[in-house]
């Protein structure tokens, strides 16, 4: 026999044995019941959460015994006519309604100085991106399209 297939076979006898060893040690071997670095907490009993009921109607909304109305003009679409001069008194009203709340967010906006002198739109850089960087009457962009380096 050549010293490889004798090699071959001690190896394959000795894992047989290390893991006989190991498997019979994890059956009958002393169980560890030391002590563990995790941190135990008691939570006490879970207490039982009731789903609530909520329901939706035109004025508003219900949420279990609570009621709660909504101030929402009805969406009129285009298609109806307008029979009477309440819409268009509801539409100046939403109108005013949209210039008070319009106020009280720029109140809350804080001034802000742009940084980019000269932006362009999405519709001019796309034409700047088609025409590869030469814009009517602006700088020329620096183009380098991704081809070119591959």
């Amino acid at each position: 026999m050549k010293s490889y297939f004798i090699f071959i076979i001690v190896l394959t006898v000795a894992y047989i044995v290390y893991y006989a060893v190991v498997i019979v040690q994890d059956l009958y071997g002393k169980k560890e019941t030391g002590k563990t670095d995790e941190e135990v907490f008691d939570l006490g009993a879970p207490e039982e959460e009731e789903s609530v009921a909520v329901t939706e109607s035109d004025t508003g909304f219900n949420v279990g015994n609570e009621q709660y109305e909504t101030d929402v003009a009805p969406i009129v679409s285009p298609a109806t006519p307008e029979t009477t001069g309440a819409a268009t008194h509801g539409e100046a009203g939403m109108a005013e309604k949209l210039a008070r709340l319009k106020a009280k967010a720029e109140e809350q906006m804080e001034e802000t100085v742009p940084y980019l002198s000269d932006a362009y739109t999405t519709d001019e850089l796309y034409k700047a991106m088609i025409a590869r960087g030469k814009t009517d009457n602006r700088p020329e962009l620096e183009w380098k399209p991704l081809k070119d380096h591959l």
